[in-house]
């Protein structure tokens, strides 16, 4: 039974939740309190606007000027405040915001209880009663600490009232002041937990959105940007390189012999070979931020804005040979004992961008055609189509060797 008392006391103070569950999420309700602060400090100011609206040749001419512009003044500086937490120009902690939001409870508190004492002229203290209701209702607290917060200030209230009143008004102020602060507290918990599950929902939509996008625009296999998303990136580039006036790079990979590697190990295997050169591209991609995936089968495409040939070139013969370092053993091959890439690449100027594609693609069968293990250029300027690395031993060593091949 007391097993059962101290869960349901547990299940009570984190909003039918686990601690770890509301501290996750706790900041996300900080924030909304921030935006309620904001909203009750303009519609505060609106109000203090307009007693200088109906009773200001009265403030003007009494010692209360002072204290309304001060009052302003403070809830202009909050305001502010709030506005510079919200926008992360200032980062404070959190725990700051809990304690910026107890003090405006506090201010609140105060200001009834003034008014139901101070004020009320020995009267039932109607605003004070409703005090106690209203910044319930206004914050997503947690119910424990809104429990020792309501209790705290409704208790100092009921001890300054009963000097200044009649028992029976006092009386009456206990009674109203308790239906206050409990249909407070019942309504404070269950906003409070609405909250939370609008919190949790829209944070496991926002997963759940992730996830698709993740799925349809990346290649399951490799991890790199599937064929879809890579030509949609493709586009965007052509549209920059043409707005920018920039040169567009596109270097096309394609694993030489991979229907023998297949054949000679299995298709498990080859599906662990793109994992492999896909993870290794991937880490590229991120060192570069160029855009690689894979368009289809063994074959990947690069694509970018760059200006320098030597740049674009050098991105080719870095991977073909990053490739061929991993040594991966190859017997189906009809050339090399290890897996290797041809490459096929091109730079062209904006107005001739479109075509990037279909020259690097027509670039890569030239270099197929080379001997593979190598990347072939095709020369806009010139029409004919380059190999960078024509031999083995020239690739081992990092050598580039140029070789004219012949104009379509």
């Amino acid at each position: 039974m007391a097993k059962q008392i101290l869960q349901s006391i547990q299940k009570w103070r984190y909003l039918g939740y686990d601690r770890d569950t509301l501290q996750r999420y706790g900041a996300e309700m900080d924030r909304a309190n921030l935006r309620t602060t904001q909203r009750m400090c303009l519609l505060a100011l609106a109000l203090t606007a307009l007693l200088f609206v109906f009773y200001g040749p009265s403030l003007l001419s009494s010692d209360r000027l002072e204290t309304a512009a001060a009052f302003a003044l403070f809830l202009v500086i909050v305001y502010l405040l709030i506005g510079r937490m919200l926008s992360n120009q200032i980062l404070y902690p959190f725990t700051q915001v809990k304690t910026l939001v107890f003090l405006i409870s506090a201010v609140m508190y105060l200001c009834g209880i003034y008014s139901g004492t101070q004020l009320s002229g020995g009267e039932l203290g109607v605003l004070s009663v409703w005090m106690f209701l209203l910044v319930q209702v206004s914050f997503d607290i947690p119910p424990l600490q809104n429990l020792f917060t309501v209790i705290s200030f409704a208790g100092l209230f009921l001890l300054l009232d009963r000097q200044m009143k009649t028992p029976e008004r006092w009386q009456q102020d206990i009674i109203f002041t308790s239906v206050s602060v409990l249909v407070g507290l019942f309504i404070s918990y269950h906003q409070s937990h609405l909250a939370l599950d609008n919190i949790i929902a829209k944070n496991n939509l926002q997963k759940t959105n992730y996830a698709l996008y993740h799925t349809a625009t990346t290649d399951e296999l490799t991890g790199l940007m599937n064929r879809r998303m890579l030509f949609d990136r493709y586009e965007t580039i052509l549209s920059d390189c043409v707005a920018t006036k920039r040169s567009i790079a596109c270097v096309i990979l394609d694993i030489d012999d991979y229907k023998q590697f297949n054949d000679s190990y299995g298709h498990p295997e080859g599906d662990a070979l793109l994992r492999r050169i896909g993870g290794l591209l991937c880490t590229y991609s991120l060192e570069t931020s160029i855009d690689i995936g894979r368009i289809g089968g063994e074959e990947f495409l690069a694509v970018w804005q760059e200006e320098n040939v030597s740049r674009c070139e050098a991105v080719a013969e870095e991977l073909r040979r990053a490739i061929e370092q991993m040594a991966i053993p190859h017997i189906g091959s009809m050339d090399y004992d290890r897996v290797t890439m041809s490459v096929g690449l091109c730079l062209l100027p904006p107005e001739k961008a479109q075509c990037a594609y279909l020259y690097a693609d027509k670039a890569l069968y030239r270099a197929k055609e080379a001997g593979k293990n190598c990347s072939c250029y095709f020369d806009e300027k010139t029409g004919e189509y380059r190999t960078l690395c024509k031999s083995p031993s020239d690739c081992a060593h990092g050598k580039a060797t140029e070789t004219s091949l012949p104009k379509e």
